[in-house]
């Protein structure tokens, strides 16, 4: 592990021992578990706007093929091959 220096108000710093207190669990624990769900929640929305661009994507893509088929009507044809097996 790597020790580092950080500047903390007083009162803060007061909340974090009051927890660690009662926690029974030391100072650095504390600030170690707070990072580690900083950087889990960093990561949750990092994924979420990648997903979320993937789907912006996809239907721009829909929108384009859309625009392209002009007037046909894709439900219309699923219909019509229906009745063709049948």
């Amino acid at each position: 592990m790597v020790r580092i220096n950080a500047i903390f108000p007083e009162d803060m710093l007061q909340k974090l021992d009051d927890i660690a207190k009662d926690k029974k669990k030391s100072r650095s624990m504390l600030l170690r578990e707070a990072i580690e769900k900083l950087i889990e929640e960093h990561q949750r929305q990092l994924e979420k706007n990648r997903r979320k661009t993937l789907i912006k994507h996809a239907i721009d893509v829909q929108d384009r093929l859309r625009r392209k088929s002009c007037k046909w009507d894709g439900v219309s044809e699923i219909r019509k091959w229906r009745e063709m097996v049948k």
